[in-house]
């Protein structure tokens, strides 16, 4: 008793110490207490945690696609083909690596320059759109379009080409917030927009991205969120499209000051990116900023270096630029953070030390009591387990051989008296010397029938004993399979076998002894069984000796 009261104390002493600890660094890590972050959000970051833990798997799987694209490039000489095989390269790596992505985008001009065909020059332009719009390289992305011309091109490729134009205003337009040039870049892309509009159809997912995406400069917050909103909930999306909608979604709920759903869907953007192996996203670093600003310097970190990771890996320059003028200052708070947070942890660890000292002692004496205490009750259950088990089979031993003692008495002195009545039949005859009549006083004693009836004297004891051993042998075989007993309820010779097994005597000599039968018959009976059984063949005996008798 002294040593587990002396326990409790430290571990109580130990736990406020710890608590103390916790609330200086929650103290010092939430600067907005009022900002918290509620359980739906705390599960979409774990899982985002997971995704980007997992992310160099994800990153495999994309260069293991790509590097099946180029062995592919390696057996054809078609230029036809040539060009296809770039283009798929190229829609891989373009959110995914920048500096092979140009390379593919130009490969894919100079093949189709060569072969001089509209679409696939409109298509190449494009790829080279995208990669320069990627890198910030917006002048060299407005002199791609002020070169295209889109005569004679399919309605799809106009289309996702004025998408792609109107994607470019808009970044513009984000860098360049001085007027009037951002309303005019806006209004070049709300113009991109309509044209993307007239040549898609008003009930594809396609025509209500482009009409969502014009929406986020023409409408106010709350009638975008319903868009963005109503997109989820009516299209199917790919893990890219449903993370640059989630991204946009989220950065909507932050404008309106709801900043669980916002982290939510800015979480769920990042998660689909890691997914899908996006490394041109903007997600982590938005969750960085939202965590820098309610005081969550940790995540803010951790989110800020993996988007860093995720810049240097596309190489996208201004996108590193955005990263490196958020990154300085969240790192330079983390370390004040981690300096404040030194002395205290040094003295909180010290006094850990001493108290997991006292733990370590009370934990080496209780355990020791207590693996005694343990070794001594499995011994004792082991004990009384064996115990019970002798006692059940001796009980049911016992009651077995009672029944049969009491059959064998009743059976032999039947017996007697039918062999005693016969033998003074005999005797009269004899003295009368009526020696014909020998003959009919043998074929009075009939073996056959005086057989049958011990048998049927051993079913009615055993039946007696075990009143549900047919149901449940015939549980143990196939419906059709199963044996019916006759009116007088006799069991059958295969029953009989098992029934004398289920009583303990598995010699087969001594099997067929008892029912006036060969060995060879035994096992053939025993082997027609476990055949329409549905347990296995080596296991149908012992299911046989579970069965219960009667209580």
């Amino acid at each position: 008793m002294k040593v587990t009261f002396f326990t409790i104390v430290i571990v109580i002493t130990f736990l406020l110490c710890l608590s103390c600890t916790h609330k200086y660094n929650k103290d010092d890590n939430f600067k907005n207490t009022d900002n918290k972050i509620k359980l739906r959000v705390d599960s979409i970051l774990q899982v985002l945690d997971s995704e980007i833990d997992n992310r160099a798997v994800y990153y495999a799987e994309k260069e293991k696609k790509i590097e099946t694209f180029k062995i592919q490039l390696s057996k054809i000489a078609s230029d036809e083909e040539k060009f296809h095989l770039f283009s798929y390269i190229f829609d891989e790596y373009k959110s995914f690596q920048y500096d092979s992505a140009y390379i593919y985008a130009v490969n894919t001009q100079t093949i189709a320059n060569k072969l001089q065909n509209k679409e696939y020059i409109l298509k190449s332009q494009r790829n080279l759109l995208f990669c320069f719009m990627s890198a910030g390289l917006f002048k060299e992305a407005c002199d791609i379009i002020s070169s295209v011309n889109t005569d004679g091109i399919s309605d799809d490729l106009k289309s996702d080409y004025y998408f792609q134009c109107a994607r470019l205003y808009s970044h513009i337009a984000s860098y360049n917030t001085s007027e009037p040039y951002c309303s005019d870049y806006y209004d070049l892309k709300n113009l991109y927009c309509d044209s993307a509009m007239m040549f898609l159809d008003s009930n594809s997912y396609q025509y209500h991205n482009v009409k969502a995406f014009k929406s986020l400069s023409i409408l106010e917050h709350h009638k975008k969120i319903e868009i963005y909103s109503n997109l989820f909930d009516s299209f199917e999306m790919d893990n890219h499209q449903t993370a640059i909608n989630a991204s946009i979604l989220g950065w909507l709920y932050l404008f309106i000051g709801e900043n669980d759903k916002a982290v939510y869907y800015i979480a769920l953007s990042a998660i689909y990116d890691t997914r899908a192996a996006v490394t041109e996203t903007t997600s982590k670093t938005t969750l960085a900023g939202y965590f820098y600003s309610v005081g969550d310097i940790e995540n803010a970190a951790r989110y800020i270096n993996i988007a860093l990771e995720e810049a240097n890996r596309y190489n996208a320059r201004h996108r590193k630029i955005d990263i490196n003028t958020i990154l300085p200052i969240i790192e330079k708070e983390r370390l004040e953070v981690i300096k404040g947070q030194r002395s205290k942890l040094t003295i909180s660890l010290t006094l850990s030390v001493i108290l997991l000292l006292f733990l370590l002692i009370a934990f080496i004496v209780i355990n020791k009591q207590k693996n005694r205490i343990k070794t001594a009750n499995t011994l004792i259950q082991s004990q009384f387990k064996e115990l019970y088990s002798i006692n059940e089979k001796l009980n049911e031993s016992n009651e077995i051989k009672d029944q049969y003692i009491i059959q064998a008495l009743y059976g032999k002195s039947e017996y007697l008296e039918i062999v005693e009545n016969l033998l003074k039949k005999f005797d009269r005859k004899l003295k009368t010397r009526q020696y014909d009549d020998l003959n009919f006083l043998y074929k009075e004693f009939n073996i056959k029938t005086e057989r049958e009836n011990v048998s049927s004297m051993f079913d009615k004891a055993f039946l007696k004993l075990f009143p549900n051993f047919v149901t449940e042998f015939n549980d143990l075989l196939k419906v059709d399979a199963r044996i019916t007993l006759d009116k007088d309820e006799n069991l059958t010779p295969e029953i009989r076998i098992f029934a004398l097994i289920r009583l303990g005597i598995n010699e087969n000599e001594r099997i067929a002894k008892f029912l006036n039968i060969s060995v060879n018959t035994i096992y053939a009976y025993k082997t027609k069984i476990k055949n329409k059984a549905i347990v296995p063949k080596e296991e149908f005996e012992h299911h046989i000796m579970r069965i219960k008798k009667k209580l």
